[in-house]
Protein backbone atom coordinates (compact mmCIF):
# COMPACT_ATOMS: atom_id res chain seq x y z
CA UNK A 1 0.00 0.00 0.00
CA UNK A 2 1.34 3.37 -1.06
CA UNK A 3 2.54 5.59 1.84
CA UNK A 4 2.73 2.78 4.38
CA UNK A 5 5.50 3.09 7.07
CA UNK A 6 6.79 0.77 9.68
CA UNK A 7 6.50 1.76 13.35
CA UNK A 8 10.25 2.32 13.48
CA UNK A 9 10.08 4.57 10.42
CA UNK A 10 7.21 6.52 11.99
CA UNK A 11 9.10 7.04 15.23
CA UNK A 12 12.20 8.00 13.27
CA UNK A 13 10.18 10.64 11.45
CA UNK A 14 8.84 12.02 14.75
CA UNK A 15 12.39 12.11 16.12
CA UNK A 16 13.66 14.03 13.10
CA UNK A 17 10.78 16.51 13.25
CA UNK A 18 11.16 17.18 16.98
CA UNK A 19 14.94 17.35 16.83
CA UNK A 20 14.88 19.93 14.05
CA UNK A 21 11.96 21.94 15.47
CA UNK A 22 12.97 22.24 19.13
CA UNK A 23 15.85 24.21 20.71
CA UNK A 24 18.81 22.38 22.17
CA UNK A 25 17.90 22.98 25.85
CA UNK A 26 14.83 24.04 27.88
CA UNK A 27 14.10 25.38 31.35
CA UNK A 28 11.23 23.36 32.83
CA UNK A 29 9.60 23.28 36.26
CA UNK A 30 8.22 19.98 37.52
CA UNK A 31 7.65 17.89 40.62
CA UNK A 32 9.57 14.69 41.31
CA UNK A 33 7.04 11.83 41.55
CA UNK A 34 9.71 9.14 41.91
CA UNK A 35 13.50 8.87 41.81
CA UNK A 36 15.69 5.79 41.40
CA UNK A 37 19.42 5.34 40.92
CA UNK A 38 20.62 2.14 39.24
CA UNK A 39 23.79 0.23 39.92
CA UNK A 40 25.68 2.21 37.28
CA UNK A 41 24.89 5.54 38.94
CA UNK A 42 22.29 6.68 36.41
CA UNK A 43 19.32 8.52 37.97
CA UNK A 44 15.81 7.95 36.58
CA UNK A 45 13.02 10.37 37.55
CA UNK A 46 9.31 10.44 36.95
CA UNK A 47 8.43 14.14 36.49
CA UNK A 48 4.86 15.41 36.87
CA UNK A 49 2.84 18.62 37.06
CA UNK A 50 -0.25 18.94 39.25
CA UNK A 51 -3.18 21.31 39.30
CA UNK A 52 -5.34 21.00 42.43
CA UNK A 53 -3.64 17.69 43.24
CA UNK A 54 -4.51 16.32 39.81
CA UNK A 55 -1.66 15.22 37.51
CA UNK A 56 -2.00 17.12 34.24
CA UNK A 57 1.39 16.26 32.69
CA UNK A 58 3.99 13.51 33.09
CA UNK A 59 7.34 12.57 31.50
CA UNK A 60 10.45 10.56 32.25
CA UNK A 61 13.68 12.33 33.14
CA UNK A 62 17.23 11.05 33.32
CA UNK A 63 20.51 12.24 34.79
CA UNK A 64 23.46 10.26 33.50
CA UNK A 65 25.98 8.98 36.01
CA UNK A 66 28.74 11.36 34.87
CA UNK A 67 26.52 14.33 35.94
CA UNK A 68 24.34 12.90 38.70
CA UNK A 69 26.86 12.94 41.56
CA UNK A 70 27.86 16.58 41.10
CA UNK A 71 24.25 17.76 40.51
CA UNK A 72 22.95 15.89 43.58
CA UNK A 73 25.88 17.08 45.74
CA UNK A 74 25.46 20.75 44.76
CA UNK A 75 21.69 20.60 45.27
CA UNK A 76 21.97 19.14 48.79
CA UNK A 77 24.75 21.56 49.74
CA UNK A 78 22.60 24.54 48.75
CA UNK A 79 19.18 23.41 49.98
CA UNK A 80 20.15 21.19 52.90
CA UNK A 81 18.00 18.35 51.54
CA UNK A 82 18.63 15.53 49.07
CA UNK A 83 16.90 15.15 45.75
CA UNK A 84 13.80 13.17 46.61
CA UNK A 85 10.15 12.55 45.87
CA UNK A 86 7.80 15.50 46.32
CA UNK A 87 10.30 18.28 45.56
CA UNK A 88 9.53 20.90 42.97
CA UNK A 89 12.57 21.58 40.77
CA UNK A 90 13.66 23.85 37.94
CA UNK A 91 15.72 21.87 35.44
CA UNK A 92 17.88 22.71 32.46
CA UNK A 93 17.19 19.83 30.10
CA UNK A 94 17.38 18.66 26.55
CA UNK A 95 14.69 16.65 24.79
CA UNK A 96 15.34 13.20 23.38
CA UNK A 97 13.13 10.82 21.47
CA UNK A 98 14.15 7.19 21.15
CA UNK A 99 12.57 5.02 18.49
CA UNK A 100 11.99 2.25 21.05
CA UNK A 101 11.76 3.91 24.44
CA UNK A 102 9.88 7.04 23.47
CA UNK A 103 10.29 10.59 24.79
CA UNK A 104 12.36 11.61 27.82
CA UNK A 105 14.22 14.59 29.22
CA UNK A 106 17.98 14.52 29.73
CA UNK A 107 18.64 16.76 32.75
CA UNK A 108 21.80 18.86 32.48
CA UNK A 109 21.44 20.89 35.67
CA UNK A 110 19.02 21.72 38.53
CA UNK A 111 18.47 25.25 39.89
CA UNK A 112 18.67 24.83 43.68
CA UNK A 113 17.45 28.38 44.39
CA UNK A 114 14.10 27.61 42.75
CA UNK A 115 13.55 24.64 45.05
CA UNK A 116 14.48 26.74 48.07
CA UNK A 117 11.94 29.33 46.99
CA UNK A 118 9.26 26.68 46.52
CA UNK A 119 10.00 25.20 49.93
CA UNK A 120 9.81 28.63 51.54
CA UNK A 121 6.59 29.41 49.66
CA UNK A 122 5.00 26.14 50.73
CA UNK A 123 6.11 26.67 54.34
CA UNK A 124 4.70 30.20 54.33
CA UNK A 125 1.38 28.96 52.95
CA UNK A 126 1.10 26.42 55.77
CA UNK A 127 2.05 28.97 58.44
CA UNK A 128 -0.43 31.50 57.02
CA UNK A 129 -3.17 28.87 57.07
CA UNK A 130 -2.44 27.89 60.67
CA UNK A 131 -2.41 31.58 61.59
CA UNK A 132 -5.74 32.29 59.89
CA UNK A 133 -7.28 29.30 61.70
CA UNK A 134 -6.05 30.61 65.07
CA UNK A 135 -3.73 27.63 65.60
CA UNK A 136 -0.22 29.08 65.22
CA UNK A 137 0.02 30.32 68.84
CA UNK A 138 -2.38 27.87 70.49
CA UNK A 139 0.31 25.64 72.00
CA UNK A 140 2.34 28.67 73.13
CA UNK A 141 -0.55 29.66 75.43
CA UNK A 142 -0.09 26.48 77.48
CA UNK A 143 2.03 27.16 80.58
CA UNK A 144 5.26 25.19 80.71
CA UNK A 145 5.53 23.20 83.99
CA UNK A 146 7.90 24.70 86.56
CA UNK A 147 9.39 21.24 87.20
CA UNK A 148 9.24 19.24 83.93
CA UNK A 149 10.34 15.81 85.19
CA UNK A 150 8.09 13.53 83.09
CA UNK A 151 9.07 13.88 79.45
CA UNK A 152 7.20 12.36 76.50
CA UNK A 153 9.77 12.23 73.68
CA UNK A 154 8.77 11.72 70.05
CA UNK A 155 11.74 10.41 68.09
CA UNK A 156 13.33 7.34 66.60
CA UNK A 157 15.23 5.21 69.09
CA UNK A 158 17.98 4.94 66.44
CA UNK A 159 18.29 8.69 65.91
CA UNK A 160 21.62 10.16 67.03
CA UNK A 161 19.80 13.20 68.37
CA UNK A 162 17.66 11.06 70.66
CA UNK A 163 20.77 9.38 72.06
CA UNK A 164 22.40 12.76 72.69
CA UNK A 165 19.24 13.98 74.43
CA UNK A 166 18.97 10.96 76.74
CA UNK A 167 22.67 11.07 77.59
CA UNK A 168 22.56 14.79 78.45
CA UNK A 169 19.49 14.33 80.66
CA UNK A 170 20.78 11.24 82.50
CA UNK A 171 24.22 12.76 83.22
CA UNK A 172 22.98 16.16 84.41
CA UNK A 173 25.40 17.61 87.01
CA UNK A 174 22.67 18.20 89.62
CA UNK A 175 21.56 14.58 89.89
CA UNK A 176 17.93 15.36 88.95
CA UNK A 177 15.74 12.31 88.41
CA UNK A 178 13.98 12.91 85.08
CA UNK A 179 11.73 10.26 83.54
CA UNK A 180 11.84 9.86 79.75
CA UNK A 181 9.11 7.95 77.91
CA UNK A 182 9.84 7.37 74.21
CA UNK A 183 6.99 7.48 71.69
CA UNK A 184 8.63 5.80 68.70
CA UNK A 185 8.18 7.57 65.35
CA UNK A 186 9.70 7.66 61.89
CA UNK A 187 11.54 10.96 61.59
CA UNK A 188 12.18 11.17 57.84
CA UNK A 189 10.75 10.02 54.56
CA UNK A 190 7.23 9.55 53.25
CA UNK A 191 5.86 7.80 56.36
CA UNK A 192 7.21 10.39 58.82
CA UNK A 193 4.12 12.63 58.80
CA UNK A 194 1.65 9.89 59.74
CA UNK A 195 4.05 8.37 62.25
CA UNK A 196 4.62 11.67 64.09
CA UNK A 197 0.87 12.45 64.16
CA UNK A 198 0.22 9.00 65.64
CA UNK A 199 2.88 9.59 68.32
CA UNK A 200 1.28 12.94 69.19
CA UNK A 201 -2.07 11.17 69.63
CA UNK A 202 -0.44 8.65 71.99
CA UNK A 203 1.02 11.53 74.03
CA UNK A 204 -2.45 13.06 74.34
CA UNK A 205 -3.83 9.75 75.63
CA UNK A 206 -1.00 9.57 78.20
CA UNK A 207 -1.27 13.26 79.20
CA UNK A 208 -1.81 12.45 82.92
CA UNK A 209 1.65 10.84 83.03
CA UNK A 210 3.49 13.49 80.96
CA UNK A 211 4.52 17.05 81.82
CA UNK A 212 5.75 18.11 78.37
CA UNK A 213 6.06 16.63 74.85
CA UNK A 214 9.46 16.89 73.14
CA UNK A 215 10.13 16.29 69.44
CA UNK A 216 13.82 15.63 68.68
CA UNK A 217 15.70 14.40 65.65
CA UNK A 218 19.15 15.86 65.07
CA UNK A 219 22.28 14.13 63.92
CA UNK A 220 23.20 12.78 60.49
CA UNK A 221 22.51 14.58 57.22
CA UNK A 222 19.97 17.35 57.07
CA UNK A 223 18.10 15.73 54.21
CA UNK A 224 14.53 14.47 54.43
CA UNK A 225 13.42 17.37 56.64
CA UNK A 226 10.57 18.33 54.35
CA UNK A 227 8.17 16.23 56.49
CA UNK A 228 8.47 18.80 59.32
CA UNK A 229 6.85 21.45 57.10
CA UNK A 230 3.50 19.72 57.44
CA UNK A 231 0.11 21.33 58.01
CA UNK A 232 -1.24 18.11 59.54
CA UNK A 233 1.60 17.87 62.08
CA UNK A 234 1.32 21.59 62.84
CA UNK A 235 -2.41 21.28 63.52
CA UNK A 236 -1.89 18.17 65.68
CA UNK A 237 0.65 20.07 67.82
CA UNK A 238 -1.67 23.07 68.10
CA UNK A 239 -4.56 20.91 69.29
CA UNK A 240 -2.46 19.05 71.88
CA UNK A 241 -3.30 19.76 75.54
CA UNK A 242 0.38 19.51 76.53
CA UNK A 243 3.16 22.03 75.76
CA UNK A 244 5.51 20.93 72.96
CA UNK A 245 9.25 21.64 72.73
CA UNK A 246 10.95 21.05 69.37
CA UNK A 247 14.63 20.35 68.80
CA UNK A 248 14.94 18.75 65.40
CA UNK A 249 18.46 20.00 64.67
CA UNK A 250 17.55 22.08 61.61
CA UNK A 251 20.01 24.95 61.45
CA UNK A 252 18.93 26.59 58.18
CA UNK A 253 15.32 27.65 58.64
CA UNK A 254 12.50 27.40 61.15
CA UNK A 255 10.13 24.64 60.11
CA UNK A 256 6.36 24.61 60.64
CA UNK A 257 6.92 22.45 63.73
CA UNK A 258 9.25 25.12 65.16
CA UNK A 259 6.70 27.86 64.49
CA UNK A 260 3.72 26.10 66.09
CA UNK A 261 5.50 24.56 69.12
CA UNK A 262 5.40 26.13 72.57
CA UNK A 263 9.21 26.42 72.62
CA UNK A 264 11.68 25.85 69.78
CA UNK A 265 15.39 25.09 70.22
CA UNK A 266 18.03 24.24 67.65
CA UNK A 267 19.23 20.83 68.83
CA UNK A 268 18.19 17.92 71.08
CA UNK A 269 21.08 18.76 73.40
CA UNK A 270 19.81 22.34 73.69
CA UNK A 271 16.37 20.99 74.65
CA UNK A 272 17.94 18.79 77.33
CA UNK A 273 19.87 21.79 78.67
CA UNK A 274 16.66 23.84 78.73
CA UNK A 275 14.86 21.15 80.79
CA UNK A 276 17.74 20.87 83.29
CA UNK A 277 18.07 24.65 83.63
CA UNK A 278 14.30 25.03 84.21
CA UNK A 279 14.45 22.55 87.11
CA UNK A 280 17.61 24.22 88.48
CA UNK A 281 15.93 27.64 88.53
CA UNK A 282 12.96 26.16 90.42
CA UNK A 283 15.31 24.57 92.96
CA UNK A 284 17.17 27.85 93.51
CA UNK A 285 13.89 29.72 93.99
CA UNK A 286 12.72 27.04 96.43
CA UNK A 287 15.95 27.34 98.43
CA UNK A 288 15.57 31.12 98.54
CA UNK A 289 11.97 30.86 99.75
CA UNK A 290 13.02 28.30 102.36
CA UNK A 291 15.74 30.59 103.68
CA UNK A 292 13.37 33.57 103.76
CA UNK A 293 10.72 31.50 105.55
CA UNK A 294 13.23 30.26 108.13
CA UNK A 295 14.49 33.79 108.70
CA UNK A 296 10.93 35.11 109.11
CA UNK A 297 10.08 32.29 111.53
CA UNK A 298 13.15 33.02 113.67
CA UNK A 299 12.31 36.74 113.70
CA UNK A 300 8.73 36.01 114.70
CA UNK A 301 9.84 33.58 117.43
CA UNK A 302 12.30 36.14 118.83
CA UNK A 303 9.58 38.79 118.80
CA UNK A 304 7.16 36.45 120.57
CA UNK A 305 9.77 35.56 123.18
CA UNK A 306 10.46 39.24 123.87
CA UNK A 307 6.73 39.90 124.21
CA UNK A 308 6.45 36.97 126.63
CA UNK A 309 9.30 38.34 128.76
CA UNK A 310 7.62 41.74 128.90
CA UNK A 311 4.29 40.19 129.93
CA UNK A 312 6.04 38.08 132.57
CA UNK A 313 7.75 41.14 134.04
CA UNK A 314 4.50 43.08 134.02
CA UNK A 315 2.73 40.21 135.80
CA UNK A 316 5.48 40.01 138.42
CA UNK A 317 5.37 43.77 139.10
CA UNK A 318 1.57 43.74 139.32
CA UNK A 319 1.68 40.87 141.83
CA UNK A 320 4.23 42.73 143.98
CA UNK A 321 2.10 45.87 143.95
CA UNK A 322 -0.97 43.91 145.07
CA UNK A 323 0.92 42.24 147.90
CA UNK A 324 2.47 45.53 149.04
CA UNK A 325 -0.91 47.29 148.92
CA UNK A 326 -2.55 44.53 150.97
CA UNK A 327 0.34 44.62 153.45
CA UNK A 328 -0.22 48.36 154.04
CA UNK A 329 -3.94 47.75 154.46
CA UNK A 330 -3.33 45.00 156.98
CA UNK A 331 -0.98 47.21 158.98
CA UNK A 332 -3.56 50.02 159.03
CA UNK A 333 -6.32 47.60 159.95
CA UNK A 334 -4.29 46.16 162.83
CA UNK A 335 -3.47 49.64 164.11
CA UNK A 336 -7.11 50.71 163.87
CA UNK A 337 -8.33 47.64 165.70
CA UNK A 338 -5.75 48.19 168.38
CA UNK A 339 -6.72 51.79 168.97
CA UNK A 340 -10.45 51.06 168.99
CA UNK A 341 -10.05 48.17 171.36
CA UNK A 342 -7.87 50.18 173.75
CA UNK A 343 -10.38 53.03 173.87
CA UNK A 344 -13.56 50.97 174.41
CA UNK A 345 -12.36 48.16 176.59
CA UNK A 346 -10.53 48.67 179.78
CA UNK A 347 -7.94 45.98 179.35
CA UNK A 348 -4.72 45.55 181.17
CA UNK A 349 -1.64 46.59 179.35
CA UNK A 350 -0.39 43.02 179.09
CA UNK A 351 -3.63 41.84 177.51
CA UNK A 352 -3.50 44.67 175.02
CA UNK A 353 0.10 43.81 174.25
CA UNK A 354 -0.75 40.17 173.65
CA UNK A 355 -3.69 41.14 171.44
CA UNK A 356 -1.45 43.42 169.42
CA UNK A 357 1.10 40.65 169.02
CA UNK A 358 -1.67 38.29 167.92
CA UNK A 359 -2.89 40.77 165.31
CA UNK A 360 0.65 41.35 164.06
CA UNK A 361 1.31 37.60 163.83
CA UNK A 362 -1.90 37.12 161.90
CA UNK A 363 -0.95 39.95 159.59
CA UNK A 364 2.47 38.42 159.03
CA UNK A 365 0.89 35.09 158.19
CA UNK A 366 -1.38 36.77 155.66
CA UNK A 367 1.61 38.59 154.17
CA UNK A 368 3.55 35.33 154.14
CA UNK A 369 0.75 33.60 152.29
CA UNK A 370 0.66 36.39 149.71
CA UNK A 371 4.45 36.17 149.33
CA UNK A 372 4.18 32.42 148.83
CA UNK A 373 1.46 32.94 146.25
CA UNK A 374 3.64 35.53 144.52
CA UNK A 375 6.56 33.09 144.49
CA UNK A 376 4.25 30.40 143.15
CA UNK A 377 3.07 32.72 140.37
CA UNK A 378 6.65 33.68 139.57
CA UNK A 379 7.67 30.02 139.38
CA UNK A 380 4.66 29.29 137.17
CA UNK A 381 5.69 32.09 134.83
CA UNK A 382 9.22 30.73 134.66
CA UNK A 383 7.87 27.21 134.30
CA UNK A 384 5.65 28.22 131.37
CA UNK A 385 8.50 29.98 129.55
CA UNK A 386 8.96 28.08 126.19
CA UNK A 387 12.72 27.87 126.74
CA UNK A 388 12.16 26.13 130.09
CA UNK A 389 9.76 23.68 128.45
CA UNK A 390 12.22 22.95 125.66
CA UNK A 391 15.05 22.34 128.15
CA UNK A 392 12.98 19.57 129.76
CA UNK A 393 13.08 17.59 126.49
CA UNK A 394 9.91 18.91 124.91
CA UNK A 395 9.78 20.49 121.44
CA UNK A 396 7.61 22.86 119.41
CA UNK A 397 6.62 21.99 115.83
CA UNK A 398 5.61 24.60 113.25
CA UNK A 399 4.18 24.57 109.73
CA UNK A 400 4.25 27.78 107.71
CA UNK A 401 5.18 29.69 110.89
CA UNK A 402 2.19 28.38 112.90
CA UNK A 403 2.37 25.99 115.88
CA UNK A 404 0.97 22.53 115.09
CA UNK A 405 -1.72 21.68 117.66
CA UNK A 406 -3.77 19.03 115.80
CA UNK A 407 -2.97 16.35 113.22
CA UNK A 408 -5.43 18.02 110.80
CA UNK A 409 -2.95 20.88 110.26
CA UNK A 410 -0.52 18.69 108.28
CA UNK A 411 -0.62 16.20 105.43
CA UNK A 412 1.82 13.91 103.67
CA UNK A 413 4.50 15.80 101.76
CA UNK A 414 4.39 18.92 103.96
CA UNK A 415 7.64 20.44 105.24
CA UNK A 416 7.64 21.10 109.03
CA UNK A 417 10.09 22.74 111.46
CA UNK A 418 10.75 21.30 114.94
CA UNK A 419 12.25 23.67 117.53
CA UNK A 420 14.37 22.12 120.30
CA UNK A 421 16.18 23.68 123.27
CA UNK A 422 19.26 23.91 121.06
CA UNK A 423 18.64 24.11 117.34
CA UNK A 424 15.92 23.30 114.84
CA UNK A 425 15.03 20.32 112.65
CA UNK A 426 13.53 20.69 109.15
CA UNK A 427 11.70 17.52 108.09
CA UNK A 428 9.03 16.22 105.73
CA UNK A 429 5.77 14.49 106.64
CA UNK A 430 5.62 10.88 105.39
CA UNK A 431 2.31 9.93 106.97
CA UNK A 432 -0.10 11.04 109.70
CA UNK A 433 -2.06 9.00 112.24
CA UNK A 434 -4.80 10.07 114.62
CA UNK A 435 -4.85 8.82 118.21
Amino acid sequence: MQGTMTLYEFNQMIKDILTNALPETFLITAEIASLNVDGKGHCYLDLIEKIDNTIVAQMDGRIWANSYKSIARDFEHTTGIALSKGLKILIKTSFTFHERYGMSLIIRNIDSSYTLGEMARRRKEIIDRLTSEGLINRNKLIQLPIVPQRLGVISSSRAAGYGDFVNHISTNPYGYLINIKLFEAVMQGESAEGSIINALAQCEQARDAIDVVIIVRGGGASSELDCFDSYAIGKAIAMLSLPVISGIGHERDRTVIDEVSNTSLKTPTAVAGFIIETIRIFEENLDLLSRNLSKAALTKAASAQMALLIITKQLENAAKRIVLKNSYRLDNLASSIYKTTKQKINLRYSDIQRFRITIIDKSKRIISRHNERLNTLNKAVIHLNPDSILKRGFSLTYINGHTIRTIDQVKSGDEIETRLAKGRIISGVINTKKN
